[in-house]
């Protein structure tokens, strides 16, 4: 008994330990630190073993280690290991982590490039699974005596006598989803498309671990592209980070930024944003989607003017044809360029929306509208870390917002501009 509580103390003290000694990282290196902290989850899967040889080392290979989990398991509450297992059978729990991993198994020992349906899939599966252990964690118990009679003593004699083979709980479930999503992502055969993004990040945010989320998105980015040919060998081409394609949905990013900032982790926040709205294919994609069409208008308004004023010239007999034609035209192109800078200035410049964190002084009006999302996700992050009371604005200290300023500082934007906040005009 002695020896038991021993080791019991050991555990508590090494995660006090690692808890303490958490510091703030820069957002840029979330990735490597989510490639370097992670560790493999012991289950009874073997995919690993017949894996094929074309599955080689990538960006955040799944032969590393994942310490990662093992530090969420901790920090996220619906992995909380404290919680009762009793609402879910120990069949059912068994029954969940089997179809887990039959269906990993079935796109990671896959022969040839898995198609996207069959990875669809198994997101669905996992997704339907991860529903069922959080409404059956929300879902009320009624106490019996057992429970309410239940002492120290007999919390250690019963860890002491209970078999191994039912160990099985929602935390070790919630684990076994988070390794197996991500090890299907990161499987080189595997192409990442729109909706297998979407259903991974939806996966990831209703377990609360949103960890993987920057070296998921740079590998969405940068990941090669399966090409398989007639020998039966898979060839890779690499693709272009910064193409249209390779931007993060809107919807995605949101998601993501929104779990990261739940989880209370600034470097994970900050790191999200930086993999998703500061990429150059995200301002690409934001200039196509929105710019393009206006673009276009503005550059065919000179010919569609000169065709107007041609025939505004002739309903007209005070005056030559070609100089009434250029007068029209003069008076048409003023029109729309005042009428055009005017939105434009006020398109950029619009504040409304702005609540802690605004643009610095010598910002370009075109940088200010492509890195809009980029600055709102800062400025939610602000909100979050902050006061909620408005009459504490400004009064926050500590590391973390010492650094949530110098990064905005960084990046063109100052965070409680004196000026703006209430009583200071």
């Amino acid at each position: 008994m002695k020896a038991f509580t021993t080791s019991r103390t050991a555990f508590v003290c090494q995660v006090c330990r690692q808890s303490s000694t958490r510091q703030v990282a820069a957002p840029w290196s979330t990735i490597n630190r989510l490639a370097q902290q992670s560790r493999t989850l012991s289950s009874n899967s073997t995919h690993n073993q017949n894996r094929p040889k074309h599955t080689q080392s990538i960006p955040g290979s799944s032969q590393q280690p994942r310490r990662w989990l093992a530090a969420a398991s901790s920090l996220a509450p619906v992995a909380d290991a404290t919680l009762p297992a009793s609402q879910l059978s120990q069949k059912e729990l068994s029954d969940f982590n089997t179809r887990i991993d039959e269906l990993a198994r079935h796109v990671l020992d896959h022969p040839a490039v898995p198609d996207e349906d069959a990875v669809q899939r198994a997101l669905r599966e996992y997704l339907s699974i991860a529903r069922k252990l959080v409404d059956a964690k929300d879902s009320p118990q009624k106490p019996t005596t057992s429970q309410a009679e239940n002492t120290a003593t007999s919390a250690l004699l019963s860890n002491l006598n209970s078999p191994d083979k039912s160990s099985i709980t929602r935390l070790r479930i919630i684990e076994a989803l988070t390794t197996k999503a991500f090890d299907m992502l990161i499987y080189r055969p595997v192409f990442i498309t729109p909706a297998i993004l979407k259903s991974y990040v939806e996966l990831q945010c209703l377990l609360q671990r949103p960890e993987s989320f920057p070296a998921v998105f740079t590998l969405y980015r940068e990941k090669p592209v399966p090409r398989p040919s007639k020998s039966g060998v898979i060839a890779y081409d690499e693709t272009n980070p910064n193409k249209v394609s390779a931007s993060v949905p809107p919807a995605v990013a949101d998601m993501a930024i929104d779990a990261a900032i739940e989880s209370r982790d600034l470097s994970l926040a900050l790191g999200t944003i930086d993999a998703t709205y500061c990429t150059t294919a995200y301002k690409r994609s934001k200039f196509l989607r929105s710019a393009l069409f206006p673009l276009t208008g503005f550059l065919l308004t000179p010919p569609a003017a000169y065709t107007l004023a041609t025939r505004f010239s002739d309903y007209q007999s005070t005056m030559d044809p070609a100089m009434a034609t250029n007068i029209a035209m003069a008076g048409i192109m003023t029109y729309t360029m005042a009428v055009g800078t005017v939105g434009y200035v006020a398109l950029t410049t619009a504040n409304d929306q702005m609540v802690r964190v605004t643009w610095s002084m010598g910002v370009p009006l075109w940088e200010r509208w492509v890195r809009e999302e980029e600055r709102g996700a800062i400025d939610k992050i602000s909100q979050a870390w902050g006061f909620a009371s408005k009459d504490k604005w400004g009064e926050e200290e500590g590391e973390e917002w010492d650094y949530l300023k110098e990064f905005c500082g960084l990046r063109g934007m100052m965070l409680d501009r004196v000026e703006l906040m209430d009583g200071m005009e």
